[in-house]
């Protein structure tokens, strides 16, 4: 990801976050590292929903990945600046920011 993305890149990482299921999995991984089973668990979400969610958000360049043993650790792309002031927690994508409340694990539905 470029430090200041286009319009292209901007609109593709909106769209990206434009369900419900990945915001809570980028709110979630903005709280730290986790593994697929790990989003799961927090999110009780059925596997194939999530790796589906988590596909798109890394296809969009703000989650990415790193192999530990036999598990995908995902996490927020370091490029992507993180909002943390206030109490709030966020990202900024060069083209807009996004803040989230300072509640740690949203409910799941």
């Amino acid at each position: 990801m470029n430090p200041i993305p286009d319009a292209g890149q901007c609109a593709k990482i909106l769209k990206s976050l434009a369900d419900e299921s990945r915001l809570k999995i980028v709110r979630l991984l903005l709280q730290g590292e986790h593994s697929v089973s790990e989003v799961v668990h927090s999110l009780r979400m059925a596997q194939p929903q999530v790796s589906h969610h988590l596909s798109i958000l890394r296809s969009s360049g703000l989650v990415d990945t790193r192999r530990e043993g036999k598990k995908i650790i995902n996490f927020i792309d370091p490029e992507v600046k993180y909002i943390l002031k206030n109490k709030e927690i966020g990202l900024d994508l060069g083209c807009c920011s996004i803040t989230f409340d300072e509640s740690p694990n949203p409910p799941a539905s």
